[in-house]
This record gives C-alpha cells, structure tokens and sequence, in this order.
C-alpha cells in the first residue's frame, strides 16, 4: 500500500486535532466537584495526563482511519480477511499490553513508587488507549462478519475471539479505570475525535479533493485550448476565402479591362 496518503493523513489529523481543547481545562474548572482522590491529583500530573489522552485518541483514529484505508484497497475477501486478520493481531497485542500495564501501575502506586496523581494521570491515558483497541475489535469483528465462513476458516480467523477481545476491552476501560480517565480529561474520554464516521469506514484521503480539481482545471484548459485552436483555424479559413474572392474579382476586372 501507497504510504503517501496514510502520511497526509496523520498530519491532516495532528493539525485539525491540536486545536481541540484538552479535557483538562474543563476538569480544571470544576474543581470544586472534584473527590478528595482528584484533589490530590497536582495540576502537572492533571495537565499530563489530560496531554497523554488527546496523544491517545488521535493515535486511535489514524489507527482505525489506515484500517478503513487498506480495506478499501483490498480487491477481493481473501485480501478483507488478511486486513481483519492483521487488524485483530494488532488489538490483541494492544490490549495485553494495556492490561499488564494496568497492574504495574496499581502494584507502583500500593508500594509508593509513584504518587497518585500520576497514577491517575496514566490510567486515563490507558483508559482512552483500550477504547480504542474496543474500536479496532469493533472493526474487525464488523468486517469478518461480512466475510464467506470458508475465508474465516482458512485464516483461523474467530469471530467468537474478536467479539471476546471487543468485550473484554470495553470492560478493562469501563468502572473505575473510566472514572479515573474521565477525571483527569473530561467526560469524552475514549471517543473518536470524529463521531460522525463509523468505525473503519472508507474514508476520503486528504490531497484527494486537491486532485480531482487539478485535473478538472486541466481538462478545462485541454478544452479551452481545443476551442481556441478550432477558432484560429476558422479565422484562417474565413481570411482564405475573402483572398480568394478578391483575387477573383480582379481577375474579372481584367478580363473586362482588356477586352476594352
């Protein structure tokens, strides 16, 4: 696959993201609701952690906009069920990483290694990052639904296992990991940046549009140049026929003259 527009991509949605306001400024603002748990939470450890879940959530829609990409390139099932299979690869990696790394972090807060705010803080982020392992889980359980059984089988690919890993995610980042994510970064923790795409959905590469119009321009130029090329050449004509005429009408005139 073509890496261009995944590269235009990435930086079409790093500039259009950046300017979105980080949930941290709104948790900020309502101090005076936070538990006695947030308010040990240091307005550095806030702000990092809000950093970390924005870095997150915009990773998790390239990750799934290169998913809905390669599954627009892919020309028969055989090629949709190597897209789910690598898809279902990646979010099961994913999410034992999240998972183990959730322990970590408890065992690392329990023993005093960090405090809790950067307990929290990092919690959130994992939290906006098994959101979208739950996405890409989604996706792909999507896509192989949509698949011939033999093609599935083939591949040992398991719809069962996908639906188990989309489920299991929705949990890890749910109850109380949720609670934490949601105090550090707002309530919209764990969502797309764009709600009104469907998850893996083909979509339209950035320089796309840009294209089309280069192309119309040139095949309006093409045009504009046919018509002017065929108004020159009925000029040439039309200046053609009036020397013939003239000449003509001299030759008559001395044909008169000389019998004269």
């Amino acid at each position: 696959m073509n890496r261009l527009p995944t590269i235009v991509l990435a930086i079409a949605l790093v500039v259009a993201l950046a300017a979105m306001p980080l949930g941290a400024a709104g948790a900020l603002a309502d101090g005076d609701e936070q538990t006695d748990e947030t308010e040990s939470v240091a307005p550095g450890e806030q702000l990092s952690g809000a950093v970390g879940v924005q870095e997150a959530e915009i990773q998790g829609e390239l990750t799934e906009r290169t998913y809905g990409i390669e599954l627009a390139n892919a020309q028969s099932d055989d090629e949709r069920a190597d897209v789910v299979e690598k898809q279902f690869a990646d979010a099961e990696d994913r999410f034992a990483a999240h998972e183990q790394r959730l322990e970590e972090l408890e065992d690392a807060r329990d023993s005093g290694e960090i405090t809790e705010g950067q307990y929290r803080a990092e919690v959130a982020t994992i939290a906006a990052e098994t959101a979208t392992v739950e996405r890409l889980a989604g996706d792909a359980n999507a896509t192989a639904g949509e698949l011939n059984g033999s093609v599935l089988e083939d591949r040992g690919i398991d719809v069962s296992a996908i639906e188990e890993l989309q489920n299991n995610a929705a949990e890890l980042s749910g109850g109380d990991v949720a609670a934490i994510a949601q105090s550090i970064a707002g309530d919209s923790v764990g969502q797309s940046p764009v709600a009104d795409r469907e998850p893996g959905a083909p979509i339209d590469t950035p320089g796309t549009d840009q294209s089309n119009d280069a192309a119309a321009d040139r095949d309006g130029d093409t045009e504009s140049a046919d018509d002017d090329a065929e108004s020159t050449d009925e000029t040439e004509s039309d200046s053609d026929d009036a020397e013939t005429t003239n000449e003509t009408e001299h030759e008559e005139t001395d044909r008169h003259s000389g019998g004269e």
